[in-house]
């Protein structure tokens, strides 16, 4: 499979599950959209606008932002990845990525945490800064997150993103190991036949 660039959506799905990840984007066996995922998008594409909102939850937070960017395009050369951020801000000169997460979850789940990561590792190439924070907010229980974006935490996306590379190149294919989440996943029957 020929691709120039992979998104954060890429290394979410492999951070869940490198078999799912291969499933997906390489075999392209999707999963029928269910009514929470759906409620997730509906709730993305009635969000997306909305720039104020951010600015409030930024302020219910106490952040006094120097800067704000929403819905910011954002592309790796170096590492081939590009995604739209959510928000990127910066306090006292340092930039944090605010990644909104819909749904039912709390988190913080590694594969949210990855695919910020990614909009942390772009936004650095972007601006030619080190990214401070990432941050999760969980909209539906109103649950903030914050890691800082640490050189152990980069290190392990840039392995990440090498891994999903070779599985797109055909140089790969991950094996099913099984996990806890594999009991209730659609593309179980795929690694398990």
């Amino acid at each position: 499979m020929e691709q120039e660039f992979i998104t954060p959506i890429h290394v979410r799905d492999y951070v869940f599950c490198p078999a799912l990840f291969y499933h997906k984007h390489v075999v392209g066996l999707l999963e029928p959209r269910t009514e929470m995922m759906l409620e997730g998008s509906r709730e993305y594409l009635r969000d997306e606008s909305r720039w104020m909102e951010r600015k409030t939850l930024l302020n219910e937070r106490r952040i006094k932002a120097d800067r704000m960017l929403f819905s910011y395009p954002l592309t790796s050369k170096r590492y081939r990845i590009h995604g739209i951020a959510d928000t990127i801000f910066w306090v006292n000169h340092k930039m944090n990525i605010l990644e909104i997460k819909y749904g039912r979850s709390i988190g913080p789940f590694r594969d949210h945490l990855y695919q910020a990561a990614a909009y942390a590792l772009m936004a650095e190439e972007e601006f030619s800064q080190p990214a401070y924070k990432i941050i999760l907010f969980y909209k539906t229980h109103r649950k903030w997150i914050e890691r800082r974006f640490t050189i152990q935490l980069r290190a392990y996306l840039v392995k990440v993103l090498e891994r999903i590379w070779e599985i797109l190149e055909g140089r790969t294919i991950p094996e099913p190991k099984p996990k806890t989440p594999c009991i209730s996943c659609w593309y179980r029957r795929f690694c398990y036949p």
